[in-house]
C-alpha cells in the first residue's frame, strides 16, 4: 500500500490513487500540518482520506504515532485530506500576512515591536504562530521552516478550490493578488519573510531606514 504525505492539487492526489488502485494496491492520502520543528519533535498532524484499511493498519498507525500528535480520517474519498490541508495552509498564510502588516504598522508609528508582541499574546489574538515567529521577524530572522513559494502555491490551490466550490474567499484572494509578485524575492525564505516585503513596499520613515 501507499501513504502519500505530500500537499498537492486534489486532482493529482486522485490521479495517483487511481494509478495505485489500477495496479491492485491501496492508497491513503495523509498530508501533514506542521513543518520542520513539529516533524523533528513528533508533533505533526495527519489529515487522511482514502483506504480505511490502511488507516487502521497497525504499521501505519505506529508510523503516525511516531511522527505526529494527531491523526484525522476524512473518509474514503481521496481528496478530502488535501482539501483540509489547503484550508489550513491558506488560513495560515492570511494570518501571517495580517500579522506582518500589524507589526510593520506598529513599528512605523513608533510602537515597540516586542511590546506589541507581548500585547498580542495576552489577548484574543494570541496564537502559537505569532509567538513562534514574532520575535524572529523583528530581528529579520526568516530561517526556513515553510518556504514562501510553497505557501504561495498552497494559497493558490485553496483559492482555486474555493472558486470551484462557489465559496466566497475574498480575503485569501486579495492576499494572493497583493503578495504574489511582491514576494518573489523572498520565495526561498520562510513564509514569515512576507514581513520584509511589507516593509520594502511601505513608505514610512521606519521602513525606509530599517
Amino acid at each position: 500500500f501507499i501513504v502519500d504525505c505530500a500537499t498537492l492539487a486534489e486532482s493529482d492526489m486522485k490521479r495517483m490513487n487511481d494509478q495505485v488502485k489500477a495496479k491492485g494496491g491501496q492508497f491513503l492520502e495523509a498530508p501533514v500540518s506542521g513543518s520542520k520543528g513539529p516533524a523533528a519533535n513528533g508533533q505533526l498532524i495527519f489529515l487522511c482520506a482514502g483506504s480505511e484499511s490502511i488507516f487502521q493498519d497497525a504499521t501505519a498507525q505506529s508510523s503516525f504515532d511516531a511522527m505526529g500528535k494527531a491523526t484525522h480520517f476524512f473518509g474514503n474519498e481521496v481528496g478530502r485530506g488535501t482539501r483540509a490541508k489547503l484550508v489550513v495552509n491558506s488560513l495560515m498564510g492570511t494570518m501571517m500576512a495580517a500579522f506582518g502588516e500589524s507589526l510593520a504598522l506598529s513599528e512605523s508609528v513608533g510602537l515597540n515591536g516586542d511590546k506589541m508582541l507581548e500585547i498580542f499574546g495576552q489577548g484574543v489574538c494570541a496564537s502559537p504562530l505569532y509567538s513562534l515567529k514574532g520575535s524572529k521577524m523583528l530581528k529579520k530572522d526568516h530561517t526556513q521552516n515553510f518556504r514562501a513559494q510553497h505557501a504561495h502555491k498552497d494559497t493558490k490551490l485553496a483559492v482555486d478550490m474555493a472558486e470551484e466550490a462557489g465559496t466566497e474567499y475574498t480575503v485569501t484572494e486579495l492576499l494572493l493578488q497583493a503578495r504574489g509578485d511582491a514576494d518573489v524575492n523572498v520565495a526561498e525564505q520562510d513564509f514569515s519573510a512576507v514581513f520584509e516585503s511589507i516593509h520594502k513596499e511601505s513608505k514610512s520613515e521606519f521602513s525606509k531606514k530599517r
